[in-house]
């Protein structure tokens, strides 16, 4: 497995190297200063996973976002700063961003992050940006329009698609909501065909714009589907 990291400042670079040879052993971490250098190391290099800087001069972290996914469209790009505003998370995640995680997230934290890209099941953010996401004017503005009329969702897939953009995987949400992953799966290619996207990222993003937050699932009482009866209700 190769990793690449990205960051103008090489302290960050070699910490980040430890941390990640730590938690996967087996890897192979190669370091770049500069976009241009990580474009440049991507042109005849395979890579599995970048760990991409969000403010770097020049050419910065989310312009050669946009660039990897563009030429590298498989390769998941994890974004780092110390930036936790709302507008800088929503574009990562527009752009294709498999993850966002602040420079004082935990060890546990980035590794998680890795595997969940690796694996495509999802998106890993800081706590502190997705409630800068969900915190800023414009959504505020998008939550007070009702959340279900736009598109029509059922209480049980806004259910889904508020822990889809949380992150969490299909796991995740079947093990949250008492469902099998098969029921998971199926109610998300109905909110994707309601919502007019094609995948997770896409989806969350709708979301973010009918103004879901983190937390408010509305769904109380049993699945339609007659699949499970949720135990607890908040």
């Amino acid at each position: 497995m190769k990793i690449l990291i990205v960051d103008d400042h090489a302290l960050v670079r070699r910490g980040l190297a430890y941390v990640v040879k730590e938690g996967f052993s087996d890897a192979d971490v190669v370091e770049a200063g500069s976009a241009a250098e990580a474009l440049q190391f991507m042109d005849s290099n395979g890579v599995d996973v970048a760990l991409v800087d969000v403010r770097m001069p020049e050419f910065d972290g989310l312009d050669l976002l946009r660039t990897i996914k563009e030429r590298w469209a498989d390769v998941p790009v994890i974004m780092l700063s110390t930036y936790e505003h709302g507008p800088y998370v929503k574009r990562a995640l527009a752009e294709g961003a498999a993850g966002y995680l602040l420079k004082d997230s935990t060890p546990e934290d980035l590794g998680q992050a890795i595997r969940v890209a690796l694996s495509g099941s999802g998106n890993v953010l800081s706590p502190r940006a997705i409630q800068n996401l969900f915190e800023s004017e414009d959504q505020e503005r998008a939550a007070e329009t009702p959340r279900r009329t736009e598109f029509s969702l059922t209480e049980r897939e806004m259910d889904i698609l508020t822990l889809l953009a949380e992150g969490r995987s299909n796991r995740d949400i079947a093990g949250k909501l008492y469902l099998s992953e098969k029921t998971v799966k199926a109610h998300l290619a109905a909110i994707f065909r309601k919502l007019g996207v094609t995948n997770r990222t896409q989806a969350a993003m709708a979301a973010v714009q009918m103004g879901i937050t983190p937390g408010q699932i509305v769904g109380n009482g049993h699945d339609p589907d007659q699949d499970v009866i949720r135990a607890n209700s908040r």
